[in-house]
């Protein structure tokens, strides 16, 4: 009979605790053209604590009312802390895929750089990604060209090695 209340006591506090861990995620924030707030509460009624620029990945978590948590993230073993709010709407999730996908950030001298229909320089200009933009790629990353993604996970073109910083990132 002790042994299943200490059971059942381990395995309550293991229940609490292990969902406030395990569920953070990580998305991205709209590219609506601007920053995105971060609030104290969730609704809008809240002070402004933060905001965020588009295109940055952030962690968050469940939050309530169609608003998630966000985390300040570290690049050293420093847990993530929570910020604020920021509003459901305002954050993609890349899709997962037999891809693997990496985070990287784009620099180039010029404020942006030419994504294209193919590897190549020869090939049609498709879009721009501006300078410092986060972007999903994937390919064998000794390549000269990789293949870029939207926020969502759907193929966008081709983007040249040179003008991507590789960094720490999730696997998508």
């Amino acid at each position: 009979m002790k042994l299943n209340k200490r059971f059942f006591l381990l395995l309550s506090v293991l229940l609490l605790t292990l969902p406030s861990m395990a569920q953070l995620r990580w998305g991205l924030i709209k590219e609506e053209g601007g920053f995105t707030n971060v609030r104290k509460g969730p609704g809008v009624n809240y002070e402004i604590v933060d905001q965020i620029p588009d295109g940055m990945f952030i962690q968050f978590s469940a939050g309530t009312k169609g608003w998630y948590k966000v985390y300040e993230t570290y690049t050293d073993d420093t847990p993530p802390k929570m910020k604020g709010y920021m509003s459901a709407n305002k954050i993609v999730v890349p899709q997962k895929s037999s891809v693997q996908k990496r985070i990287c950030t784009v620099r180039d001298e010029d404020g942006y750089t030419n994504v294209r229909k193919g590897p190549g320089t020869k090939y049609e200009i498709v879009d721009k990604v501006r300078d410092g933009s986060f972007v999903l790629i994937s390919g064998d990353y000794g390549d000269k060209w990789y293949k870029i993604y939207t926020q969502k996970g759907a193929f966008r073109g081709y983007i040249s090695a040179s003008k991507l910083v590789d960094m720490e990132s999730p696997a998508f």
